[in-house]
């Protein structure tokens, strides 16, 4: 296993390679892994790799060496700097084998990344106070260092628990050296995948862009440049987006008010789209109301997915801080009753009670969302007002946070990644099999 680094950003990947690599092949799986493109050149210790045709084993690449990768320079004319001048001559190796002294007082340069190598056994993590876990990870691409912080600094590991909790699991508890062989595996497996996915479209993309040299009413070609120019766009348009309309990007949580029928405290949709107000049957039974559903209104409910009407119940009076609204509601069974948002599959889930259109134009209701709060009308210039809950007060099934269990949801997708990963592995030892 060896670390590409590309001293220009920072960024550094971590991959398995085979002794027998050439030097030409691992720039190309540099170019896919570090973005990088043009003439490049491997260093490693401060020198450069010249012969691109060496295998990693005769150009003297060991296990778990660092290996800059940057361009080629010319190097510098040999010279003497003036008092207090700098001397970069032998930054790149220029190809003798001791550096030049430095001009007296100078800076010299010259053994700066051998430094770097030498310390890559023991990196000094970077952190500030409050540092989120992206800044750390890109600040601290070697994986002691990230380890290193992620077991100190409780705050950052709380985030990897949040962000990758399989990855978080796996590393809890674990002494230093296994936590770092862990993240490495996980880091290499990302680059693996994120190179395979570069290469084939270098490879594809420079195939088509042959075809449509030598024939440019190739079908394939263009539609295929079409398609990238296409996602190009779309691309931008995404960028924008984060940067000034993020909140786009996050769910959208619904509106739910507290009420109460018959002394009962229940959480009500308001849903302008929804065109009648609905309430289960398990509520109407809560609260003492099922007797008087009028079983002639029964029927079937249809719009996203169908739902069984059980009848009608004519007054129900809702209560809404001191003030009762009667209001006339249609009641659904309970396993057919729509999700906030709904479909067929999350029925039954979470509804209580709806209240949809024909209510809120009945009491002139109006939805403030600059204040979040429902407002009624109760005479000429009077309201009432009732704020829209937070997550904090609604369950999971209704899109809050009330009651959630973050190791138990944990542990649930760490289970279904293990079995993923698990069946992915009996399909590789077949293929191992086969080969044998």
């Amino acid at each position: 296993m060896v670390t590409l680094c590309n001293p220009q950003t920072g960024q550094s990947e971590s991959i398995p390679v085979a002794p027998s690599l050439t030097l030409t092949e691992l720039i190309e799986w540099s170019k896919a892994l570090l973005g990088m493109d043009g003439n490049l050149m491997l260093m490693k210790d401060g020198h450069p790799l010249r012969n691109p045709s060496l295998s990693l084993n005769q150009a003297g690449v060991a296990n778990g060496d660092l290996l800059v990768v940057m361009k080629p320079a010319a190097r510098p004319a040999p010279a003497a700097a003036s008092g207090g001048g700098i001397d970069f001559s032998n930054l790149l190796g220029g190809g003798t084998s001791s550096p030049a002294p430095a001009a007296a007082g100078g800076l010299n340069f010259s053994n700066l990344l051998a430094s770097a190598g030498a310390n890559n056994g023991n990196p000094t993590p970077v952190f500030y106070q409050g540092m989120p876990l992206a800044d750390a990870v890109d600040a601290n691409p070697h994986p002691k260092a990230i380890v290193k912080l992620l077991q100190e600094q409780e705050g950052l590991f709380n985030q990897l628990n949040y962000h990758n909790p399989v990855l978080a699991q796996k590393m809890r508890g674990l002494p230093y050296e296994k936590a770092v062989q862990t993240w490495r595996e996980s880091v290499v497996k990302g680059s693996i995948q994120s190179a395979n996915a570069h290469t084939q479209t270098f490879h594809k993309q420079r195939e088509f862009t042959r075809r449509l040299a030598e024939n440019p009413e190739d079908k394939e070609a263009k539609e295929y440049f079409g398609n990238k120019k296409k996602k190009e766009l779309v691309w931008q348009q995404y960028q924008q987006a984060m940067q000034e309309y993020p909140e786009s990007m996050g769910r959208v949580l619904m509106l739910y008010v507290d009420a109460k029928i018959n002394g009962n405290p229940i959480q009500a949709f308001v849903d302008s789209g929804a065109q009648t107000t609905i309430m289960s049957k398990k509520i109407a039974q809560e609260c003492g109301l099922f007797d008087l559903v009028d079983t002639r209104f029964a029927g079937v409910a249809v719009g996203v997915g169908t739902g069984k009407i059980l009848g009608r119940i004519h007054i129900v009076q809702l209560q809404i801080g001191d003030a009762f609204f009667p209001c006339s509601v249609t009641i659904m069974d309970s396993s057919t009753m729509p999700m906030a948002g709904g479909g067929e599959e999350t029925k039954g889930k979470d509804m209580e009670f709806l209240l949809g259109l024909d209510m809120l134009k009945r009491h002139t209701c109006s939805i403030d969302l600059e204040q979040g709060k429902l407002k009624f009308r109760l005479a000429p210039g009077q309201y009432l007002e009732t704020p829209f809950l937070h997550e904090k007060d609604l369950d999971e099934s209704k899109g809050g946070t009330k009651g959630f269990d973050a190791e138990k949801s944990n542990e649930e997708l760490l289970k279904a990644q293990e079995k993923y990963e698990k069946e992915g592995n009996k399909g590789g030892d077949d293929d191992d099999k086969m080969k044998e």
